[in-house]
């Protein structure tokens, strides 16, 4: 037989090896017409299975979500049979995971796992806009909360067939075959990509080159999702002029309005959001909003820019990014400085979100970096709120620094294009060398910046900076009598809220670590924790208010007194600024329209 007979063959059995293994497919079937005992009844008839598939997965936790789920504890019953229906012994071997005794004659494992929204648990819950629901009306799937995986197949296509009421409508960001079966590329796309299905209202829009949907569930109807879209219309455009064009094809909003608000969850096709059904005020509108043009940019960052350690999460033993600051402390900034350029808010306004983001800041660790938050955020839960509040500040200092650097020619909105541009949705960064390539994109003093602010716990130079810019800035004002001050943060951590950075006036009353369970008498809880802190804040100075807190396992209760608030944080545009400073201002203010760095490659 001669070389190139030889080598035709050889292309042949890597042909036909390779298109038996992408053929492997896991057919997930999900019985949600049975809607019995919160209990998802699942049915996976496995692609064919080696001796090194034995171990059945199912996740720690999931990207983006920097905490512990253990999925494993919500299973309920696990079995796998032959081609004959004989049961195959099979056992757990850990929290997450069961051996199947012998895999190579597995064709059917059948399994129960319950929802996360009604199974209470002591440690460690799942947070709602990540978990899953299943209601007479409706179902909530996070792919992570159902579906599992063989170890050694992370990356196997996946088919899913969701039987369901006739009349009920489904939201997703999957799509369906032919067959009838929503269809997935690996384990990672199918936990990427939430299901909300139930009877649900939609609306559609065209942003720039991208169809948005919206999907909503309203418990008594009361949101549309045609509400939902009139209210971040004018964000989404916003964020299309911000990234000069979105990099996927479609995007999936989809709405949760039941009987309590937890918050939201950033995919790279889609979002999750779960809210309390209340009637749309402004003060819910503009959350709505603010929390879209958020959780919509990540489409750009991690989608776009992301390190290794996203692109290929370890849903076993995950080990968490030091650039979470990136991840979600950029994107909370580009959220709101999108809607100042486009002209959504005002300087006034921009500049009130960062006074509150530098407010919220003083009520946590700072001798805590924010990559140190990263890598250890799962541990740190009383700690991982403030990525938001001081990682957001770190942009804006980050692009006035940039911008200062190139004379108003380059901020930190064009490096994100630029990162955009260069990675995309299928090259990630260098984990241990991102802050580098930073620094040689742009400028050696950003390398300062970054060893100071970011991996270091330097007091941030917020007066210097804005001063650049003709805004002066105070942080210590004096005190305001009519408006109240607690004297301590709160976090939350094993499902309960948790005091932070006490003052110095409270400590010989409260520590830091304590933990709330009882606000004026009445137990807190995730659900009513808006309304019982949001009793405290209406306080007038000199009134009293009681907690009962649990320390070193003893329970105690305390009296406290409102007291006079600290006036912080303030920013007053100057009457004459320099040419200086009104030139960078200027530039700080909007898109710099003449840079060239379109997001290529659309998903």
């Amino acid at each position: 037989m001669n070389k190139q007979i030889k080598f035709v063959i050889l292309i042949l059995l890597i042909f036909f090896t390779t298109l038996t293994i992408l053929s492997a497919q896991h057919k997930f079937y999900v019985n949600l017409n049975d809607r019995s005992d919160d209990l998802f009844k699942v049915t996976l008839i496995p692609g064919k299975l080696t001796d090194q598939n034995n171990i059945y997965q199912f996740a720690a936790t999931a990207p983006g979500t920097y905490q512990i789920m253990n999925i494993g504890r919500y299973v309920r019953s696990f079995k796998a049979y032959d081609k004959n229906e004989n049961e195959i012994p099979t056992k757990q071997l850990s929290v997450n995971q069961w051996e199947i005794s012998d895999p190579t004659v597995t064709t059917k494992i059948v399994y129960t796992i319950a929802e996360t929204f009604d199974t209470q648990l002591d440690k460690d819950p799942v947070y709602p806009m990540c978990g899953s629901s299943l209601e007479d009306d409706h179902v909530l799937i996070n792919g992570q909360t159902v579906f599992g995986y063989f170890h050694g197949m992370q990356k196997y296509p996946i088919e899913i067939k969701l039987n369901y009421p006739t009349d009920w409508t489904i939201g997703t960001a999957l799509t369906q075959n032919n067959d009838g079966y929503y269809t997935a590329p690996d384990y990672d796309y199918v936990v990427d990509s939430p299901i909300l299905i139930g009877n649900l209202t939609k609306a559609s829009a065209k942003i720039e080159e991208t169809t948005v949907d919206i999907f909503t569930y309203s418990k008594t109807g009361l949101i549309t999702s045609d509400n939902i879209l009139m209210i971040c219309e004018d964000v989404l455009n916003a964020a299309g002029q911000f990234t000069k064009g979105l990099p996927v094809d479609r995007y999936v909003f989809l709405f949760h309005f039941e009987n309590f608000s937890a918050g939201a969850w950033e995919h790279n096709y889609s979002s999750i959001y779960v809210y309390k059904e209340d009637p749309l005020s402004e003060e819910l509108a503009e959350s709505l909003r603010s929390t879209a043009a958020h959780e919509f940019f990540h489409v750009v960052t991690p989608l776009q820019i992301h390190s290794e350690l996203v692109e290929n999460f370890n849903y076993e033993q995950p080990v968490m990014s030091q650039h979470l600051w990136f991840y979600e402390g950029i994107t909370e900034w580009a959220s709101d400085i999108m809607q100042m350029r486009d002209y959504l808010i005002t300087l006034d306004d921009y500049l009130q979100q960062v006074k509150q983001k530098l407010s919220i800041n003083d009520n946590f660790n700072k001798d805590l970096s924010l990559t140190e938050l990263g890598i250890n955020c799962v541990n740190l839960q009383d700690q991982y709120f403030n990525i938001y509040n001081k990682g957001s500040v770190i942009g804006t200092l980050l692009d006035l620094r940039l911008l200062e650097l190139s004379n108003g020619t380059k901020g930190l909105r064009e490096l994100i294009v630029q990162l955009a541009k260069k990675y995309g949705a299928k090259k990630a960064f260098s984990e241990k060398d991102f802050f580098n390539e930073i620094s040689q994109m742009t400028y050696p003093e950003i390398s300062d910046f970054i060893n100071r602010y970011i991996a270091g716990t330097e007091t941030l130079p917020v007066k210097e900076y804005f001063n650049k810019i003709g805004i002066d800035y105070t942080e210590i004002v004096g005190y305001d009598s009519s408006k109240i001050s607690l004297g301590f943060g709160v976090g939350f951590k094993d499902n309960k809220f948790i005091l932070t950075n006490v003052d110095p006036s409270n400590e010989g009353v409260l520590q830091s670590g304590d933990f709330i369970y009882k606000v004026n008498g009445e137990e807190v809880t995730l659900q009513n924790a808006q309304q019982a802190f949001g009793s405290v804040s209406k306080l007038k100075v000199g009134e009293k208010f009681r907690f009962s807190i649990m320390r070193n396992g003893e329970e105690k209760e305390v009296e406290l007194t409102a007291k006079p608030r600290l006036i912080k944080h303030q920013f007053k545009i100057m009457d004459n600024p320099t040419k200086e400073q009104l030139a960078l201002r200027e530039a700080w203010m909007k898109n710099l329209l003449g840079y060239d760095g379109d997001i290529e490659g659309k998903q």
